[in-house]
């Protein structure tokens, strides 16, 4: 049976494998092609806001399967499928099945980011720490504590259980000087960004039960029917599960008065504890075949309805072809550089108008980067008249001719 429910994890999770890369994807792709082993740490990861292990795992990857869409996505694919082979080895055939047909474990075991091998990693230290195998314990924390910082958040949890835990954290000084380094370049100043990054908001922490019965998908009512997963939750008594669901949650609400982290897919790493929580208190069977009709129908409406896809750049840079493109920052310049090398690129920092006879303005976080609306009005000042306008979910392209 575990072995039908892993191949249907797996099969799910390569349905619309090869959409676009978004914007972080994208950043990753590049990073991880253009940089030798050895420089990612001290050429990116010193700007990023991530530990570097993911990147390091994906660059080894990538030397052998190449940079497409789906060979930069497949690692996550797997590691999704092994975090539900853990969760068999935790919670059984049920819980498995929960976790194989999950929305949103499902959309982030397709996405080239380090969120899956997160889950993952956490998901198999918890299996050999409840088993007092604490070789493999440290190992898998370690690969999660060097993936993702959020996942730092577990250490308490382990320490409630056992004192001696704690002495992990002498493996992560080297992180503790690159996280102080990332931390004295992150830019946290501006109200929208923070937003963008995590910020919180009154709707913030019932986003993440939402989104972890749904995944992906926003409609309204959604809210309402996530409650009734909190009744299924009630009658769950592991303690170990609760502390792994609602600790990190709770120390990431508090830190995100300071740092904005408190983004629902950051969390990946305690869905687990929700399925095995959810998994323990639904024992009717009617229940069951509820909860998975819930799975499947969400699954099937985001992949039919192509607004809840990632940002279709490779949509964007068909449509730009070789023009000149103009956007308020350079910095999120990644995908059209992943689908066209050959892009010129112009940002609020670097205007170079030209003889251009069609030129395009990509209107990408032009709230944040370009508050004024420079870009346009330096375009319409130059004669430029807007003559088309196509949306690439959630990236807005002007064309404008003169």
């Amino acid at each position: 049976m575990i072995f039908i429910i892993l191949i249907l994890g797996f099969i799910l999770r390569l349905i619309n494998l090869n959409q676009s890369l978004w914007l972080d994807e994208a950043i990753t792709a590049i990073t991880v092609k253009n940089l030798p082993l050895l420089d990612i740490i001290p050429k990116f990861s010193l700007g990023d806001f991530h530990p570097p292990l993911y990147y390091l795992i994906l660059k080894l990857w990538t030397n052998v399967f190449g940079y497409s869409e789906i060979a930069l996505r497949m690692p996550s694919v797997i590691f999704g499928v092994l975090t539900v082979f853990f969760i068999y080895k935790l919670g059984g055939k049920k819980a498995a099945l929960f976790m194989a047909l999950n929305p949103l474990a499902i959309y982030y075991s397709q996405e080239a980011r380090m969120y899956g091998l997160a889950a993952f990693a956490v998901t198999a230290a918890v299996f050999f720490f409840r088993r007092k195998n604490y070789l493999w314990w440290g190992l898998f924390f370690l690969i999660g504590l060097y993936t993702d910082y959020l996942v730092w958040f577990m250490l308490p949890v382990f320490f409630f259980y056992k004192r001696k835990s704690i002495l992990i954290i002498i493996f992560l000084f080297p992180l503790f000087f690159l996280l102080k380094e990332q931390l004295s370049q992150a830019v946290l100043a501006n109200a929208m960004w923070l937003q963008v990054v995590g910020g919180l908001e009154p709707k913030s922490a019932p986003m993440v039960l939402v989104k972890f019965v749904f995944g992906r998908i926003s409609v309204g009512y959604l809210a309402v029917i996530s409650v009734i997963y909190l009744w299924f939750l009630s009658n769950a008594k592991n303690k170990f599960n609760w502390l792994w669901l609602g600790l990190p949650i709770i120390i990431g609400f508090i830190i995100s008065l300071k740092i904005p982290v408190f983004s629902y897919f950051r969390f990946l790493f305690v869905l687990p504890a929700f399925i095995l929580l959810l998994a323990e208190g639904v024992k009717n069977k009617i229940l069951i075949g509820l909860i998975c009709l819930i799975s499947l129908i969400s699954l099937i409406y985001f992949n039919i309805k192509p607004q809840f896809h990632r940002e279709d750049w490779r949509g964007v840079v068909a449509y730009v072809q070789n023009n000149k493109v103009f956007m308020p920052s350079r910095a999120q310049d990644a995908p059209l550089k992943y689908y066209n090398p050959n892009v010129v690129v112009n940002d609020v920092n670097n205007i170079n108008i030209g003889q251009d006879r069609t030129v395009y303005l990509i209107r990408y976080v032009q709230e944040i980067f370009d508050q004024r609306d420079f870009l346009r009005h330096v375009l319409e000042l130059s004669g430029y008249t807007k003559t088309d306008e196509k949306v690439f979910n959630g990236v807005v392209v002007w064309k404008y001719q003169i």
